[in-house]
């Protein structure tokens, strides 16, 4: 019996070592041909009442193989008007992106961006919104936390009443490294006249002191991030198209747009009792 059993076990790992060798046999690396990518500009461009006005960051895009060694394009002529007719050609700088440099806000206009590159000629516009104020910074228990110390953060505004509304939110505590975190989020959570957003991604103690952007923009922005956020989150397999609607042509990536700030600084207190 003893002897039976030291064969099997034999047998066993003689059958393993030859599965194991063949499956080695039949690895090949396989290289998908993607066939040539046409190279295709980026911009990425933007206007703000928070710093310059303007800034324009130009490249070509790449192919699936390629390094990420981006070409920024720095040649090009670059001008920005407002509909009031401020008409400013932007100052490219070390870090090759394009900035104005006395171009200042004009709420609710509509904004031009002209870009001369390689003899082509692109246009778009935009509109600046208007700014909207940050009404309130709640901070409450989280409800996914039990430890009692974790804070979750509220935002309060008031809803522009007429329009659609959309707002790209930024959370950022001191001491912090900051990680880029953005929130979307449009007037449909208004209750009252206001809009409530709150932020479940990032957790507060008593003593922080956070800074909160809210930047009123777009539909078309809301919209732009929105596809950028299915794609990456979908498979390799997704249908989803690789550079969601924007406002440029449509042999063109990226997006113009524009954002009016309110900035506001609070340090996390004690919340009312319930």
């Amino acid at each position: 019996m003893k002897h039976l059993k030291m064969r099997l076990k034999k047998t066993y790992s003689l059958a393993l070592l030859l599965l194991i060798i063949a499956f080695t046999a039949c690895e090949e690396e396989v290289v998908l041909d993607l066939g040539d990518i046409q190279e295709k500009m980026v911009v990425e461009a933007e206007l703000s009442d928070y710093g310059p006005l303007a800034k324009v960051s130009l490249s070509y895009s790449q192919g699936f193989y390629d390094s990420l060694a981006f070409t920024k394009i720095t040649d090009a002529s670059v001008v920005v008007e407002s509909e009031a007719g401020d008409y400013e050609e932007l100052t490219l700088f070390d870090d090759d992106n394009f900035y104005s440099l006395w171009l200042r806000p004009r709420f609710g206009e509509k904004y031009t961006l002209r870009i001369e590159n390689n003899g082509e000629v692109l246009t778009t516009e935009t509109v600046l919104p208007e700014p909207v104020e940050i009404k309130k910074v709640q901070f409450i228990p989280s409800p996914f936390e039990f430890n009692g110390d974790s804070l979750n953060v509220i935002i309060y505004a008031d809803d522009i009443e007429g329009e659609d509304n959309f707002f790209r939110l930024n959370i950022h505590k001191i001491g912090q490294q900051w990680v880029g975190l953005h929130y979307f989020v449009s007037d449909e959570t208004a209750v009252n006249g206001e809009i409530q957003m709150p932020v479940y991604f990032e957790n507060f103690y008593y003593g922080d002191t956070v800074i909160v952007e809210l930047m009123h923009t777009t539909r078309q922005v809301a919209d732009y991030y929105s596809g950028l956020s299915n794609n990456i989150g979908t498979s390799f397999n997704s249908i989803a198209p690789g550079n969601p609607v924007n406002n440029l042509p449509n042999d063109v990536l990226g997006i113009f747009a524009a954002y009016a700030y309110d900035i506001d600084t609070v340090i996390v207190q004690g919340f009312p009792a319930f």
